[in-house]
């Protein structure tokens, strides 16, 4: 089986396998590799947190006049490795970083010939992304942890078929020699219309060369007490499913899966209700087992429930007048990012001035219009003042204030400028769930007759 990930020291450099040059051409594998967390580990490396395995190789060509660049390349893998688990990156000398690049697994290749016993060939296509005179490395990471086995890599440039292979290299990942199980997972969810499901989706594979006979799958997917749930779809429909206080449980037999077979189990959970906003974690451990081996897998979703609350007040200084929003979580609510809808009207005899709408947008109503700074406004004029981007932090509020200069006021007895806020509009309802607002519109006003006085004041 591939190591486990640990530390690895690139001086002095050395080499796993570097097997000599055909026509400009070089295969290389590294005795280290970079991890995509950016850790140095030995090549190849089981990383038990990701439950996958490295394995990183090079391919350098000169400069010579006679040689041609690379077009495709094959390294041998067990032949039970299915492309779902797999993920090929490169790298080509001088250009940034890793690039996932598409591949095919071919156990017979027209150029290649037949992979070796128990093998198949993953094969890349170069496609005109490199020539010669560079050195590009391929670092192949695969869900789960194989045995280390010795095979040659091949590569075809220029329509000739290039075999590299020393003694006891180029290390690849194989079979192993009985069945085994490897159980990958996937868990998220689907919010559409303000209705949440929680969707998980396990691939169980064997990656082994026996067959494996009454696997048992089993999971716990741990639900808040906060929620309340409606009917679970599951597929296999054979799999039970008993729902708990706090907990649903999938179980039951899978049947036989083949070397190299793979069976896919998927569950749906609506979410009807919440009791309290809040942002809630879904956990859930997946295992399967059949005689002799066993796998287990852990994932969690987060589902945030936002609900909210509005609050207008006012201040008066002189011939200026404030008004302050404030836009609030409600209880446990998580930070959300909303757009906030204000409306202000200016009456007839009034005249005004706005030096600046302190980061909001604000138009002449029902246009697209902007409100000009620094001139005199008279009414009557309806003022959309819409505050972008606004954050509502878990715990806390978003305050704004809008300010204006009353420059004159012609009215016989007494008239009000009027502020309200009319909308809040969360920007990621795709991604959670909006139990609304409170206290909307949230209105509040001053008062002009000779003197301004404000009606609702603040604390």
């Amino acid at each position: 089986m591939a190591i486990p990930a640990q530390p690895c020291a690139c001086s002095p450099y050395s080499n796993i396998c570097c097997c000599g040059t055909q026509n400009g051409i070089t295969v290389v594998q590294p005795q280290c590799q970079n991890l995509p967390d950016g850790s140095v580990v030995n090549n190849p490396a089981f990383v038990f947190e990701l439950n996958t395995s490295f394995w990183t190789y090079k391919f350098l060509t000169d400069c010579n006049s006679a040689t041609r660049g690379i077009s495709n390349f094959g390294i041998p893998i067990c032949a039970e490795i299915n492309a779902a688990n797999i993920v090929v990156e490169e790298k080509i000398d001088g250009c940034g970083l890793y690039a996932v690049v598409p591949f095919e697994l071919i156990k017979n290749d027209p150029n290649f010939g037949p992979a070796p016993n128990g093998f198949q060939y993953l094969k890349v296509e170069t496609n005109n992304r490199f020539d010669k005179g560079l050195s590009v490395e391929y670092r192949i990471g695969i869900i789960g942890n194989y045995t280390e086995e010795a095979q040659s890599v091949k590569i075809k440039a220029a329509g000739v078929v290039y075999t590299f292979g020393c003694t006891d290299c180029f290390i690849v990942p194989g079979c192993n020699p009985a069945g085994k199980l490897l159980l990958s997972k996937q868990c998220g969810k689907v919010i559409v219309n303000n209705q949440a499901t929680l969707q998980f989706v396990v691939h169980v594979d064997n990656i082994g060369d026996g067959a494996l006979d009454l696997v048992q799958f089993n999971d716990i997917i741990v639900i808040p007490t906060q929620f309340t749930i409606g009917p679970v779809t599951v597929n296999p429909s054979t799999l039970s499913v008993v729902i708990r206080t706090g907990q649903v449980e999938i179980s039951g037999n899978l049947g036989t899966i083949e070397p190299g077979g793979r069976v896919t189990v998927t569950y749906f959970i609506p979410v009807l209700s919440f009791s309290n906003p809040g942002s809630y974690s879904v956990a859930n451990m997946a295992r399967v087992a059949a005689t002799g081996t066993e796998s287990s897998v852990m994932c969690k979703t987060t589902l945030d429930v936002v609900k909210l609350s509005a609050g207008k007040c006012c201040t008066v200084n002189g011939n200026n007048g404030t008004f302050n929003l404030t836009i609030a979580g409600v209880g446990d609510s998580p930070d959300v990012i909303v757009d906030i809808f204000d409306r202000m009207r200016i009456p007839t005899g009034i005249t005004v001035q706005f030096s600046s709408f302190n980061g909001c947008e604000a138009y002449y109503t029902d246009t697209q219009t902007p409100i000009p700074l620094n001139v005199n406004l008279a009414g009557p004029i309806g003022i959309e003042i819409i505050c972008k981007n606004a954050l509502v932090p878990s715990g806390g509020s978003f305050v704004k204030s809008i300010s204006y200069t009353l420059v004159s006021s012609a009215v016989v007895g007494t008239t009000s400028i009027a502020n309200s806020i009319v909308g809040v509009t969360p920007l990621d309802l795709g991604n959670i769930i909006y139990e609304g607002i409170d206290n909307l519109p949230a209105v509040a006003s001053i008062s002009v007759e000779l003197v301004q006085g404000c009606n609702t004041p603040c604390d």
